[in-house]
Formats: C-alpha cells, sequence, structure tokens
C-alpha cells in the first residue's frame, strides 16, 4: 500500500510539473506554436485557367455578288464600313477556345446591275450584317506557337442596295421590296497563335465551307411581261432564292501589346462563296390579277465575295 502511495504521489507531481511548464511555454513562447489553418487551406493557390478577351473591329471591305436568272444578269460591287464587336475565351488547361464576333455595316457605297435597268447603277445603302462562333483547340506546339482546329457557325446577310423591281399585287396595286437574303454556313478550319516577345503576337486561321444553306427575298428580280396560254401575264411577286453554297474563309492578325491587358492588331480577312440555286416568283394576269402562275428556275454564275483589312482593340482579363 506504501509503494502504491508512492506511485501515485511521484505520478501526481510529474503531471504537476508537466503542467506547470506547458503553461510556461505558452505563456512565454506562444510565438513557436504552429498557427490556425489559413482560409485557403485545402485549395491549390494557381491562377484561373481562363482568359478572357473583349473588343472592337473595324472591317473595310470590298464585297461582290453575281447571278443569272431566267436570262437576266444580275450582280453588284461595293466598299463598305463595318464595326464589329468580338469576344474569346481561352481556356488554358485543355488548349480550347471559344471566339465568337457580331458586325454590321455603317457605311455602303458602289454599283449595281439589273436587267430593269441599262448600264450600272449608283447605290443607295443597303445592309450587311454577320455574326458567328468558333469552338476550337490548339494542343499542338508549345511556348511560342500552339496550332489546332476549330468548328463554327456563321451567318451573313450580304445585302447591298440593287434597286427594288416592282409587282403587281393580288389586288392590282403595285409594290416592291429589297434583298433580303440569308446565308448560314458551317466552317471548318485550322488555327494558329504565335506569340513573338512579350510584346508581339501574330493569329490566322484557314476554314472551308462545306455547306451553306442560302435563302430569302430577291426584290431585285425582274421579269417583263410575257404571253402565255393566250394571256397576258405580269410579274407578280419579288424573287424567292433557295440554294445550298460552299467555299472557304480566311483571316490574319499582327497584334502589338503596349501593355499586359490592351491590345492593338491590324490584319485581313475575306470569304468567297458559290453554289447551286433557284429562283422563283409568280407571275399575274394583267386583266384578272388574282389569277396567278409560279414559276422557278436554276440560277448559274452563282457567287459571293468579301474581303478587307481589319483594325481591332481588344482587352483581356
Amino acid at each position: 500500500m506504501r509503494r502504491i502511495s508512492s506511485l501515485v504521489g511521484a505520478a501526481f507531481a510529474v503531471v504537476s510539473l508537466t503542467a506547470t511548464a506547458l503553461s510556461a511555454d505558452f505563456m512565454n513562447g506562444a510565438d513557436e506554436l504552429r498557427g490556425s489553418y489559413p482560409e485557403e487551406w485545402g485549395f491549390p493557390n494557381e491562377p484561373d485557367p481562363l482568359d478572357f478577351e473583349l473588343g472592337i473591329r473595324y472591317w473595310y471591305s470590298m464585297g461582290s455578288s453575281a447571278l443569272t436568272a431566267f436570262g437576266g444578269n444580275y450582280s453588284s460591287k461595293d466598299t463598305s464600313h463595318l464595326l464589329e464587336a468580338h469576344f474569346r475565351i481561352n481556356d488554358n488547361s485543355t488548349a480550347s477556345y471559344l471566339k465568337g464576333n457580331i458586325g454590321y455595316a455603317a457605311m455602303i457605297t458602289g454599283t449595281y446591275t439589273t436587267p430593269a435597268l441599262a448600264g450600272d447603277q449608283t447605290m443607295a445603302g443597303g445592309y450587311i450584317g454577320y455574326a458567328g462562333a468558333d469552338l476550337g483547340m490548339q494542343p499542338f506546339g508549345g511556348d511560342v506557337v500552339q496550332m489546332g482546329g476549330f468548328v463554327g457557325y456563321q451567318y451573313i446577310a450580304d445585302n447591298p442596295d440593287m434597286g427594288r423591281a416592282t409587282f403587281t399585287t393580288s389586288s392590282g396595286g403595285g409594290n416592291s421590296e429589297t434583298n433580303m437574303t440569308e446565308i448560314h454556313a458551317l466552317r471548318l478550319g485550322l488555327s494558329l497563335r504565335a506569340d513573338l516577345g512579350d510584346k508581339i503576337d501574330f493569329t490566322a486561321e484557314a476554314a472551308v465551307i462545306p455547306y451553306a444553306k442560302l435563302s430569302g427575298v430577291y426584290g431585285a428580280l425582274f421579269y417583263p411581261d410575257f404571253l402565255s396560254g393566250g394571256n397576258l401575264y405580269t410579274q407578280g411577286s419579288s424573287g424567292t432564292i433557295d440554294g445550298r453554297l460552299y467555299g472557304a474563309s480566311g483571316e490574319a492578325m499582327l497584334g502589338f501589346h503596349p501593355t499586359d491587358n490592351l491590345t492593338f492588331r491590324v490584319g485581313a480577312r475575306g470569304w468567297y462563296l458559290t453554289g447551286e440555286s433557284t429562283m422563283s416568283f409568280t407571275a399575274r394576269q394583267v386583266a384578272t390579277p388574282t389569277t396567278e402562275q409560279n414559276y422557278i428556275g436554276n440560277i448559274s454564275g452563282l457567287e459571293f465575295f468579301r474581303v478587307g483589312a481589319l483594325a481591332e482593340i481588344t482587352g483581356s482579363f
């Protein structure tokens, strides 16, 4: 019993001394103790893998179009000044990107020809607009040059003024419409981006357009009065165009970075489309406009072309 009492007393003394020592260490050397975990404990302190670019462009473009329908030749040549907003999102963790743009012509000048009037006619405006988006990857290359491919969609409304052909309505009155065509295009291409030092970059892309849907109103269509079945007919509607196109597009830009978050670029862009299409319209009897016949014919020599210089201001974050 005495031995047990001695052991208990010794244990109590050790505990008391240990507690006293720890208390002293805590009061006198608290700065040597491990602190609490930082707020970001458990989360890697790494930069965001996403980079964003947002900016505006000016496109000085020269365009042309041509087609032959029902024996009549139609063509246009214009110089247009287009303003464009654009964005790009880079995912550095997967070497992928999403980019898009939307643009509209602020000014259109040029000439056109149709069977309705002799010689070149001066344009009075019109409208040209476009929008699109590309999803791509650039897994090849290194820190300086990145290469890859993309798939994209492009909407084009290329309608510089080509006049209005007057037609007769079912009530016997007259009417006319402007060209209002639309193109919905699929793009498949290759892209390249090169960082030429801290201040200079170069970007380029080339795409094939294996399929594009053309549709809309062709208000410039003119068809003279004609006899059919002993009755005199006159044009009773604008033309309706429908077709399948194919072609190519390309763009190249050289950029300068005065700061880490600001870029100025200059370059060039162009596209070309051609293919097969049809034109249809309604004809009405001159004596009884409610009596009508529909006509459709193949288009030949169809093409749309636009090329020009680009200037860009872009911010990144």
